[in-house]
């Protein structure tokens, strides 16, 4: 549940001081040859933004269900 909590924060403050997490990690080619110009700071909002909300799923039980639902038919074991 700690776990979880810290993982939410964590997200909004990505999302929140995206520009000192781009300066501390620098610039992702990948991201930047995807979404273009700007694409280092958009792929830290989206990334923050998932990571909120596979947060939130995994604390309200939710997460289990969605992966159960989506990918139980390709995994053996996940329903």
């Amino acid at each position: 549940m700690l776990i979880s909590l810290i993982l939410i924060v964590g997200g909004i403050l990505m999302i929140v001081y995206t520009k000192p997490v781009v300066d501390f990690t620098g610039k992702f080619d990948f991201a930047e040859r995807w979404f273009l110009s700007g694409g280092t700071y958009t792929f830290v909002k989206l990334f923050g933004l998932m990571l909120s909300i596979g947060s939130f799923m995994w604390l309200t039980g939710g997460l289990d269900a969605f992966l159960g639902a989506t990918l139980g038919p390709i995994i053996p074991g996940l329903n």
